[in-house]
């Protein structure tokens, strides 16, 4: 089965805000990457479509999906508790400090580590490999998306950063259902890399 993994398009954020979690609109032109992602996608006839439930993937999903699509709470963004909707620079160095030193498992305050994220995005991603058939496009977060390319690719965690996932981007993985091993068929693939028809 062939699994498109779809980050949300680019958010309207001048004030550079800390927003995992919170509800932040769509830059204006979001209907471009829209038309963009949906003319990439090559959907079989029994294509399901899982979303994140916050407004910037459901939009998108609801476009791809003419309103056929399931909401799951495990590939929600990063969950950066006291921190949210607070500008990064605003964000006490004492506390920020330690989060860039070990993301992978400091927790901001009501909040989660990355290996919190991991974790529920690989619970989401196993029950997916074990059920589904069909193919499937998720549209999420590049938090989720570096979490199950960590997963498949089987490196570890303070290295996910080094996986560069733009907003509007594709990435395609093949599940080999028999065998239980993924093939990563492209990754980041998006209105600004695109050079060639997939």
């Amino acid at each position: 089965m062939n699994i498109y993994l779809i980050r949300h398009t680019a958010v309207y954020n001048p004030n550079k805000l800390c927003y995992g979690q919170s509800e932040i609109p769509l830059e204006e032109n979001f209907t471009i990457d829209f038309d963009w992602i949906k003319d990439r996608l090559i959907e079989a006839e029994n294509t399901k479509f899982w979303s994140s439930p916050f407004r910037r993937c459901t939009k998108l999903a609801t476009f791809l999906s003419d309103d056929r699509f399931t909401t799951d709470e495990r590939i929600s963004e990063l969950n950066f508790g006291t921190w949210e909707m607070k500008a990064w620079a605003q964000i006490d160095s004492k506390e920020l400090n330690p989060w860039m030193e070990d993301f992978v498992n400091y927790t901001p305050k009501k909040g989660e580590s990355f290996n919190d994220l991991y974790n529920r995005s690989i619970d989401f991603f196993e029950e997916l490999t074990n059920n589904e058939t069909a193919d499937v496009v998720v549209v999420c977060h590049a938090g989720v998306i570096r979490a199950i390319l960590a997963y498949i690719l089987d490196f570890p965690l303070e290295n996910a950063f080094n996986l560069q996932i733009d907003y509007s981007s594709i990435t395609k993985i093949f599940w080999d259902a028999q065998n239980k091993v993924a093939r990563i068929d492209y990754c980041n693939l998006n209105p600004q890399n695109f050079k060639i028809k997939v």
